[in-house]
């Protein structure tokens, strides 16, 4: 199969999705800096069962970059959700989308049947003495072209697979972050993750020096907040946990979504 793409306008914004697949509906929301094309190795793996959904994130891809407009987080996903005419999706978010995810599930959890998230920005590991915690610091790509990126992406994560590489370095070109505001929803995780009253995974790297952001302890803050959620950690991976594990991270979502409909 092949994308198939339109647009939405989402309260005078226009947000970007492309679309493929059959099945029951799934909603992707990607990381920061990243596009809805981002996920096109997943979705290629799961769109025999599933009508994904990727969209654009704004500031991101093909959507709008509102001046001196707020990050569109939660709000937007419903409104994709709501203008596609969407029953009960599953959604899946990385990073940043995971985020998305837990603002809108925790304000209206009714439109969704369960959600993943991969590596939510809850806050970065306690370092233990001695040992500071990996940070990633994104280059500045503005100078740079897509071929250039594409080869500096290679060199940074030789273990990703190739046809990660293309729509990655394309997306950092496209991105057009706030002059101003932040990206991330304003709300306190906890409060968002303790309001999650739908089927809920969370998956995480055990990798330190893959620059993940979710760490044991996070984890377990997190299911005392919300005893119905589940965590997977898989050791090899980092921050980037599908495009680092991803056999072991298709087959938790296959897993999950088989047992929430």
């Amino acid at each position: 199969m092949a994308w198939r793409e339109g647009d939405l306008d989402l309260a005078g914004v226009r947000i970007h999705y492309f679309r493929r697949g059959r099945g029951r509906p799934l909603v992707l929301a990607h990381g920061r800096s990243d596009n809805g094309e981002c996920w096109t190795r997943l979705v290629e793996t799961l769109e025999e069962e599933c009508d994904c959904i990727a969209y654009d994130a704004r500031f991101h891809g093909l959507s709008d970059a509102p001046p001196n407009g707020p990050p569109g987080g939660g709000d937007d996903l419903l409104g994709v959700v709501h203008a596609l005419g969407l029953e009960r999706p599953a959604v899946l978010g990385h990073s940043m989308g995971a985020r998305s995810i837990m603002a809108a599930a925790a304000a209206r959890p009714a439109p969704f049947s369960c959600a993943i998230l991969e590596d939510p920005p809850l806050r970065m590991p306690a370092a233990g003495p001695g040992q500071p915690t990996p940070r990633f610091e994104m280059p500045d790509y503005t100078s740079m072209t897509a071929a250039q990126i594409e080869a500096q992406g290679r060199a940074m994560s030789p273990g990703w697979h190739p046809d990660e590489f293309g729509p990655w370095a394309r997306s950092k070109k496209q991105f057009r972050p706030p002059a101003v505001a932040g990206l991330l929803p304003p709300g306190d995780w906890r409060d968002e993750i303790a309001r999650m009253a739908i089927p809920t995974l969370l998956i995480y790297g055990g990798n330190r020096e893959r620059f993940g952001l979710v760490g044991d302890e996070v984890a377990a803050e997190a299911r005392r907040l919300c005893p119905g959620l589940e965590t997977l950690k898989l050791d090899e991976a980092g921050h980037n946990v599908r495009r680092e594990a991803f056999s072991e991270f298709v087959a938790a979502v296959r897993e999950f979504l088989a047992r929430h409909r």
